[in-house]
């Protein structure tokens, strides 16, 4: 096959590890939006101009062209909003959990107007939904910062400086208080974050739910959000790591609060670290988490 669809940044030949969308049901609204970053791959001798959809049972995509990559290329997407569906309830899902499979579908065309059709590529994705409201999770950690504190979160930067961190009231997702980052740049760029180190429990399912939220000024654009275990990267959205090459668009949706849901590892002393890749041309870059929980079963 001359094109690829990836959703990991493992390189071919090696072969992509099964991904799973992991998603947690509890106030979200009764439609819930899906976006994801696509890797995609021309292994054509010639330049292809890619498309991309979706579909699943009971599912809702949009159509997005990627234009033009250059044979031997391969380019990341970040996709905001790309699939809706009506939130499952409750009783949708056995004691919290729920699987199901959507197709994403990667096309590759000849023409800039999308009308010669040279390649198309499927790739099946699951997606679990989990409650972790349901009784039979247990809550080992609920950081919803509402003593006035950063309840032992830190602040990381890559690129000089000394941002502040601490508990805020300008955005939050459960009264009164979420925590921030704020940073003034100087005009130059970083990755920026907040990393927290945990125990987990000693069962066989463990998931951390992240809400999180990237904002500041007009002049901030956000290259990617990553979510790593330690050194292991979980989620990637967005397009760039380099903050050399964010230039003066956002690659990943900020200005509103992102849930990302991971598993981890049992009874492992473990790092959750959540980094921004932010290019500054003036004024404050901003990150808020709230409402920060580990479950178990």
């Amino acid at each position: 096959m001359s094109i690829e669809l990836r959703l990991s940044d493992v390189d071919p030949p090696e072969t992509e590890p099964k991904r799973t969308i992991y998603r947690d049901i509890v106030n979200l609204p009764s439609t819930v939006q899906l976006g994801i970053t696509a890797r995609y791959f021309n292994h054509d001798d010639v330049g292809l101009y890619f498309q991309i959809t979706g579909s699943g049972t009971g599912y809702s995509f949009g159509t997005v062209n990627l234009g033009l990559l250059a044979t031997g290329a391969n380019a990341y997407q970040n996709l905001d909003n790309f699939g809706s569906r009506t939130k499952p309830s409750s009783g949708d899902l056995t004691e919290g959990e729920l699987e199901e499979n959507i197709t994403l579908t990667l096309k590759a065309y000849t023409d800039s107007g999308y009308s010669n059709l040279k390649w198309t590529y499927d790739r099946t994705v699951t997606i679990h939904w989990i409650n972790s409201a349901d009784a039979s999770f247990t809550v080992d950690e609920l950081d919803n910062f509402d003593d006035g504190t950063v309840e032992g979160w830190g602040v990381y930067i890559s690129n000089g400086g000394t941002p502040a961190i601490a508990a805020a009231t300008d955005y939050v997702l459960s009264a009164m208080y979420s925590c921030k980052i704020t940073h003034e740049d100087g005009y130059s760029a970083n990755n920026l974050g907040f990393y927290k180190q945990f125990t987990t429990p000693n069962r066989d399912k463990v998931f951390a739910i992240i809400d999180t939220r990237l904002g500041g000024a007009a002049g901030i654009y956000y290259g990617s959000l990553r979510v790593y275990r330690d050194s292991v990267l979980l989620v990637f959205l967005g397009k760039y790591t380099d903050y050399a090459t964010v230039g003066t668009t956002n690659h990943v949706p900020r200005d509103k609060w992102l849930r990302i849901v991971v598993p981890l590892p049992k009874n492992t002393t473990l790092t959750i670290k959540i980094y921004s890749t932010e290019r500054c041309t003036g004024g404050q870059a901003m990150m808020w988490l709230d409402d920060f929980k580990i479950i178990s079963k």
